[in-house]
Formats: structure tokens, C-alpha cells, sequence
């Protein structure tokens, strides 16, 4: 008999990417999974999240520059915001390197 895959939560599968992206090690996503969110299968959300960022990698060039940009320039936004301007200036070079390339 096959076994239907469970849904994750969105909210147990943004825990985990950001587990993940915090460079924790599967034993210990697989604790905090287990003791933030009891009632989840924490396989599923593992192989959940894994799949998330499969996703992500499979991006085009386009939207994953077009991202960097937008990311880039909100914080040189808030660099700003906060006087962190030799950071800044750092992020206005990036955008302009990035700016210049060819998709």
C-alpha cells in the first residue's frame, strides 16, 4: 500500500528552510522540528523543505539576478537608514557589477 505524503504546514516548512539556512545539521533540525511542532512528521517536512530548495536552484538566471538586485538594494536601503556607509557603498558596487552583466 502507498503512503500518502502528509502536508506541511507553511509555517513548520518556513521553520525549516530557516533551520536549514542557519546551517544546522539534520539531527538538530530533526529535535527542533519534533519539539516546536509535535504533531508534524518530521520526514515530511524535511523532505518538504529539501524540495523548497530544489525549487529555488532550478530559478532562471534572470530572477535569481533580478532577486540579488531587489535584495541588494534594500539593504544598501537600510545601511543607509542605520549610517553603515562604507557597508553601502559596498552594496551600491555590487548592484552596479551585478547591473552590468548580461542575462
Amino acid at each position: 500500500m502507498k503512503k500518502t505524503p502528509q502536508t506541511v504546514s507553511p509555517d513548520t516548512l518556513k521553520a525549516c528552510l530557516k533551520w536549514i539556512l542557519e546551517a544546522n545539521d539534520e539531527r538538530d533540525i530533526r529535535e527542533a522540528i519534533r519539539t516546536t511542532y509535535p504533531d508534524a512528521d518530521e520526514q515530511a517536512v524535511l523532505d518538504a523543505a529539501v524540495k523548497e530548495i530544489e525549487a529555488i536552484g532550478n530559478e532562471s538566471g534572470d530572477f535569481t539576478r533580478g532577486w540579488a538586485l531587489a535584495a541588494t538594494r534594500e539593504l544598501v536601503r537600510k545601511m543607509i537608514e542605520v549610517g553603515d556607509f562604507a557597508n553601502a557603498m559596498r552594496g551600491i558596487k555590487q548592484v552596479a557589477e551585478l547591473a552590468g552583466k548580461d542575462a
